[in-house]
């Protein structure tokens, strides 16, 4: 079980993904930070609230997550990505990052996130 202050960025333009998403987190303890389905909301939201860990859909309406990931990293916040393209290229210095294929299964997303935390 999570801790109830670890908060999570959900970053997702489909509905439905991103209430599955965040409802799968919010159950094992996450606070839900979104979601969002763009990446200025996302950055807006960047500015005035502290995450622990991020979810970020790569493609959120014709737009890259990249930005976010970029911002995300300089603090030193870990996140995952999530797309439905298996043959995504990745830019340079995000090819190391977590990459879940969507569907997204919640146990092996929860996994992850604990993981990035250190539990």
């Amino acid at each position: 079980m999570a801790s109830a202050r670890a908060r999570v960025l959900v970053l997702e333009d489909e509905w439905l993904i991103a209430e599955q998403i965040g409802g799968a987190l919010a159950q094992a303890g996450y606070e839900i930070v979104g979601p969002v389905g763009r990446v200025r909301q996302a950055m807006a939201l960047l500015e005035r609230e502290a995450v622990d860990l991020a979810v970020l859909d790569i493609n959120v309406h014709e737009d890259r997550s990249f930005a976010v990931a970029d911002r995300l990293a300089e603090t030193a916040t870990p996140f995952v990505f999530v797309s439905g393209y298996s043959d995504l290229e990745m830019p340079h210095g995000f090819s190391d990052r977590p990459l879940l294929q969507k569907p997204v299964d919640p146990d092996d997303l929860c996994r992850l996130m604990n993981h990035l935390l250190g539990r």
